[in-house]
């Protein structure tokens, strides 16, 4: 039960399970329904995927496991588009439709459209041409991005240092003023010292009178 649930939460997360986790020691059989299910989401053909669960759909249900496997239908979706993205520059929204299992070229618009919203393609809908232009794939590497966020970064770095050096450096006259505290401080001490001493000199001729 624990690795069933743990390949539907893979496929959920859009992750497909490694092959070698359906046919580990007395889970061929088990895991069979979940392997089938797997291969149909990344072969991204939404009407494979519903047949697929349509034919295990009892086996599921008994699993618990059902209603989660339905929400896969967004997943195989999305892998369909980026297989048909790799494939292919420009596609027409009906061949979208027809590789895809949607019911018409205006569903695949919009599903096309919410993936490309989502981020999940970088592509363009013609509407009027009724196809989908995918945007090539630029190196960054080769512009001159890189070199402006290291000099940012760079900036940012000084900018943090002279920051710093600033807030380290002493107010005009500070060392003055520590000097002035210090020597009325020492010349208090002085005084109360001076003040101790008479008062012990008093107290001398207060006990030679006494024994008088």
């Amino acid at each position: 039960a624990v690795q069933r649930l743990l390949v539907v939460v893979q496929l959920l997360m859009g992750e497909i399970p490694d092959r070698s986790v359906f046919f580990g020691e007395g889970m061929q059989g088990e895991l069979r329904p979940y392997l089938e299910i797997a291969q149909a989401v990344r072969r991204g053909d939404l009407a494979v995927f519903h047949e697929t669960v349509g034919g295990h759909a009892e086996r599921l249900r008994m699993d618990g496991t059902y209603t989660l496997i339905s929400r896969l239908a967004h997943s195989v979706v999305k892998a369909g588009l980026r297989r048909l993205k790799t494939s292919y520059s420009r596609i027409s929204l009906e061949d979208v439709a027809s590789r895809l299992g949607l019911p018409s070229a205006t569903s695949a618009e919009f599903v096309v459209a919410k993936a490309v919203r989502d981020g999940v393609i970088d592509a363009t809908i013609n509407h009027e041409g009724g196809y989908v232009q995918s945007h090539d794939l630029v190196d960054v590497y080769a512009t001159v991005e890189p070199s402006e966020a290291f000099h940012r970064r760079i900036a940012y770095c000084l900018t943090t240092h002279n920051d710093a050096v600033r807030a380290m450096r002493y107010t005009p006259d500070a060392y003055k003023k520590q000097l002035e505290a210090s020597r009325g401080l020492r010349r208090s001490r002085e005084e109360k010292t001076d003040e101790e001493k008479a008062q012990e000199i008093e107290d001398e001729l207060d006990d030679e009178d006494y024994e008088y």
